[in-house]
């Protein structure tokens, strides 16, 4: 392990000394008289040398748990999303959305508010209401404004819209709403912000004028720019239902598919270090014109150090270059490990670079011919697979979603959207230098999205007939990952044939006995009231809790979804204005039974389920 993989150890020593950091030191004098004594313990006593090496390692990584800023939110309390007032300094980074009545993009600055002891770094989504028009934004604005917060609520209902998956998918800690009275541009920084901005404006302007249907131009802007706001909604849910959401999303898989054809195109220039530098250069402009997503610039990091190891005359460690671009992360940026993203693309790579040669050999023995068509799906499968794997588990804990049939999605629809990235690419690069041809990739890329969308809508319709609640989700994605390991690691078909029937044997019982089943009572925490739905054959009983009294009353039109989408017959038990606010405009789409229940009767209630968030009251603000 030392000289196989020496950043292994490095990065072993810094993650236990952040994790006694963390556990143990909160105080900075105690960080920095730790360190003093650490220095002179390393220089001047006699001690062996890989002793000291482990004792500055673990320094470093106690200093850098101590440039993480820790910090609590008093009022966010077991999934009830509650809004905070604050005041905002940030910098637009990206616009999402532009319309008559309202601009939606992402910020990155300082909140100040009660709720934090101190004030708070954060990147936010924000919404800016301007009927009048009156402010113009492009990436780089800096504003300052009087905002109101929440974190993003969890999807507990299949009509929900999951703004915690939203969240975490734009790097994004809060969302935020503000109008136009309350904020005032404070600077324009436009220079870099704004000519990438213009260059993927005019990207979206050339690709809707080339392909008729706005959702599949959509999804091939998304593909070359990284902006996803012009896909319908029900496109992206499909993606996200089969498992295939990531092939949308500007990653590592866009990078090597950016990064082969120009490694191509460089082929003629002789000197290896002009080479080197061309093709450095092209990748990285590549990832910052399709935003800087964080996962894209990880692999375009990897990228980079493996070609310069290849210019050395050195073979690139696939082990070492990932253990080097996390500690490349940490050293610049420490709270990276707290980030989504980080973590799925760690584990994506780390499930390719552990599994993919085993998936490879095992799925070309299931082959009758080999040749360069086979190899190329087969190397595709299987880079799927191996990355799918891993990340399977962190996403059904993130983002409450897993797809039992994400296998067969990923193998049906992943080489269709590679071969549509590659095409698109080739129409960007190929239309900015004025060659005539460049459409035809465009409409070559229409057919593959075409086509794998029909899929995907089919294999969504089948995903949808399976509810599964969260914790169960964690436990089938476990499940169902070791399995894949233990099918596709097989050494040979008979082998493979027996682990497949085991397997599917694993899941069908799991399914049966874990999974399956329809829930009769459902507990939906709101910032305004909790509801608790109990269901049976003809009836679904609400009992509407109402949380405080509130000058604004918010309308749950996914629980109205729910409510109309299960033809039987609602019975409505109310307690306060907002529940009465909800009966009043459930009354416009269709009838309700209500009659008003007292707080004792709802704490009843509340030890019946074993629960005592239905009625719960904010004292603070009450």
């Amino acid at each position: 392990m030392n000289s196989r993989y020496p950043l292994l150890k490095l990065l072993i020593y810094l993650f236990a000394g952040y994790i006694v950091g963390y556990l143990f030191i909160t105080n900075i004098y105690i960080v920095i008289t730790s360190s003093i004594l650490a220095i002179l313990i390393a220089f001047f006593s006699p001690i062996p040398k890989d002793i000291k090496y482990a004792i500055l390692t673990l320094l470093i990584g106690l200093n850098l748990n101590s440039n993480v800023e820790l910090y609590s939110i008093k009022s966010l309390d077991q999934n009830i999303v509650n809004s905070f007032e604050g005041i905002y300094k940030a910098e637009v980074t990206e616009v999402l959305s532009i319309n008559k009545t309202f601009k939606r993009f992402v910020a990155e600055g300082i909140v100040h508010s009660s709720i934090f002891k101190d004030p708070h770094r954060c990147r936010s989504i924000i919404t800016l209401f301007d009927k009048e028009n009156k402010v113009f934004l492009k990436p780089g604005t800096s504003f300052i404004s009087n905002s109101l917060f929440k974190v993003g609520s969890p999807k507990i209902l299949k009509e929900d819209f999951n703004e915690k998956a939203y969240l975490i998918s734009n790097e994004s800690l809060f969302y935020g709403t503000t109008r136009s009275n309350k904020f005032a541009i404070t600077s324009q920084n436009y220079f870099k912000s704004t000519f990438l901005y213009d260059i993927r404006a005019n990207i979206k302007s050339h690709v809707n004028s080339v392909i008729p249907d706005s959702n599949i131009a959509g999804i091939i802007i998304a593909l070359t720019t990284g902006d996803k706001t012009a896909i319908e909604k029900d496109t992206q849910e499909a993606f996200s239902l089969t498992g295939t959401a990531h092939v949308l999303a500007i990653s590592g898989l866009h990078v090597g598919i950016f990064s082969l054809p120009v490694f191509t195109l460089i082929g003629f220039v002789k000197r290896r270090v002009i080479k080197l530098i061309i093709f450095s250069l092209l990748i990285w402009i590549f990832v910052l014109l399709t935003g800087g997503h964080p996962s894209a610039i990880r692999a375009v990091i990897m990228a980079t150090f493996a070609a310069f190891l290849i210019y050395y005359g050195k073979v690139p460690n696939p082990v070492n270059v990932l253990l080097f671009t996390i500690l490349l992360y940490l050293i610049i940026e420490p709270t990276i490990v707290y980030s989504i993203s980080f973590q799925l693309s760690v584990f994506a790579i780390t499930g390719i670079i552990l599994l993919y040669k085993l998936i490879y050999e095992t799925i070309k023995r299931l082959l009758i011919y080999e040749n360069s068509l086979t190899r190329l799906i087969s190397s595709s499968f299987a880079i799927s697979f191996a990355a799918t794997i891993p990340t399977a588990i962190l996403t059904a804990y993130y983002f409450n979603t897993f797809s039992i049939i994400y296998p067969i999605a990923n193998l049906l629809v992943l080489p269709l959207m590679t071969f549509a990235s590659f095409q698109s690419i080739f129409f960007v690069m190929l239309s900015s230098l004025g060659f005539p041809f460049a459409d035809l990739f465009a409409k070559s890329a229409f057919l593959a999205i075409n086509l794998s969308l029909d899929i995907n809508t089919y294999l969504a319709d089948i995903s949808r007939g399976i509810q599964f609640n969260n914790t169960n989700l964690i436990y089938l994605s476990i499940i169902s990952s070791i399995m894949l390991c233990y099918i596709l690691t097989a050494v040979n078909i008979r082998r493979f044939v027996y682990r497949m029937t085991v397997s599917i044997l694993v899941i069908l019982i799991v399914l049966n006995y874990k999974v399956n089943y329809s829930k009769s009572i459902i507990l939906i925490p709101r910032e305004q009231n909790t509801s608790l739905l109990i269901e049976n054959d003809s009836n679904i009983y609400v009992i509407m809790a109402d949380r405080k009294k509130y000058d604004y009353l918010q309308y749950d039109q996914a629980l109205t979804k729910h409510l109309i989408n299960s033809n039987k017959k609602i019975k409505l038990f109310k307690s306060g204005n907002v529940s009465i606010n909800f009966e009043d405009n459930y009354l416009k789409y269709a009838e309700i039974d209500s009659k008003f229940i007292s707080i004792n009767q709802i704490n009843e209630i509340s030890k019946l389920v074993n629960n005592n968030l239905l009625y719960r009251i904010d004292k603070n603000n009450d």
